[in-house]
């Protein structure tokens, strides 16, 4: 198999543009008379840019490759199967929130689970019995995966596939815990708004871990993302109107207005605990400073509150004169007396201070630590 490879690639040789020999392609001039031909490092106009001038492996090349990758793919098993675990976490976290607090209350937050606990309670009267939310989500979820397939390509298929049926097989499971238990009476009284606050927080803490670690459980998102690619609309907002168009729907199948009320309260909650989960909370500030004092503050950063930064050579937009760029980050004890420092070495320094979502790095959280599960590296 190594030889026939290796004796195909050397048969074909580099794949030179049309209308260039294979010779010129190789580096040496074409149509067979040198100096007449084309250049091996020159594109004439008109023609397709001509591919990287990379030769044909060897066997021996091709078999210590291959076994690169393999050494590759089975250091990151470990990180791998870390990986599905927090996906699998965070499904059941979110399962939880549907189980305990959406489904008992019939409030549906869009999405194909929010259509899902309407065919729920809609099963009744069209089957004579209650259809299981997590698998009627799981059923409604596959075509939209095999349209995420044909129109995204094939990027994350495992992990997709993965988060939709654990997602689904703990909804079921918990409510089928809740039944047996006899714990229904006690979640269906519980207080709606209550309910929407917890169960918002349990799924955007489940979904957030879950996006975490690359992973999705299909749903809307699939549905945004085909459809942000083939519109001029953001994924977000195509996100935000089929979620919408559930809520509108379950409104009227419930013929109930405040249902509807409660699950905008559940999106809310469920958007900003997914922020947070994935940005991390801001304990860090991002410090620009433009000055024509450059040495004096740095001296203040590096001694005076113990931090460091970078410094860009920067100029003036009106009269063009030379300044310093220093973007430093510290943290929001120390924001105050670094700008009492700046202030006694430059007063006429211009600082813009914003909040840091995550600072990842020397000095700060590792970056591989911050990732954790979701490096793979394959």
């Amino acid at each position: 198999m190594k030889d026939g490879f290796a004796n195909e690639e050397n048969r074909r040789g580099m794949a030179a543009p049309d209308g260039v020999s294979g010779t010129a392609a190789n580096g040496t001039a074409g149509n067979g008379t040198a100096g007449t031909g084309i250049a091996a490092n020159s594109t004439p106009r008109g023609a397709r840019p001509r591919p990287f001038p990379v030769g044909p492996f060897s066997p021996e090349e091709i078999e210590v490759k291959r076994q690169v990758w393999v050494e590759r793919t089975r250091d990151a098993l470990p990180s791998l199967l870390q990986a599905y675990a927090m996906i699998a976490v965070g499904c059941l976290i979110m399962a939880s929130g549907y189980s305990f607090f959406m489904i008992p209350q019939r409030i549906a937050p869009g999405g194909v689970y929010g259509i899902a606990t309407i065919l729920h309670y809609a099963s009744t009267s069209l089957v004579g019995r209650s259809l299981p939310t997590g698998s009627i989500g799981l059923v409604l979820n596959v075509p939209l995966f095999f349209w995420g397939l044909h129109a995204l390509g094939g990027r994350f298929i495992a992990r997709t596939v993965f988060g939709m049926v654990a997602a689904s097989l703990f909804m079921d499971l918990l409510s089928y815990v809740i039944k047996i238990a006899g714990w229904q009476a006690t979640f269906v009284g519980l207080d709606p708004m209550l309910a929407s606050l917890f169960g918002g927080l349990a799924i955007g803490g489940g979904l957030g871990i879950v996006f975490r670690h690359m992973g999705s459980t299909g749903g809307s998102d699939i549905v945004g993302q085909i459809l942000g690619r083939k519109t001029n609309i953001s994924i977000g907002a195509w996100m935000i109107i089929t979620d919408a168009i559930v809520v509108l729907f379950a409104s009227y199948y419930f013929r109930n207005l405040n249902l509807s009320l409660y699950a905008v309260v559940v999106i809310f909650v469920t958007g900003r605990v997914i922020d947070g989960v994935l940005e991390g909370r801001s304990h860090s500030r991002a410090v620009t400073i433009v000055t024509q004092k450059g040495e004096a503050i740095r001296e203040a950063i590096l001694f005076g509150i113990g931090r460091s930064g970078t410094v860009f050579e920067g100029r003036g937009l009106y009269a063009g004169g030379r300044k310093d760029v220093i973007l430093c980050v510290v943290n929001r004890k120390q924001l105050v007396p670094l700008e009492q420092l700046i202030a006694k070495a430059d007063p006429e320094a211009f600082l813009v201070v914003g909040k840091a979502h995550e600072v990842l790095g020397e000095g700060w959280r590792p970056l591989s630590e911050r990732l954790g599960g979701a490096i793979t590296g394959i």
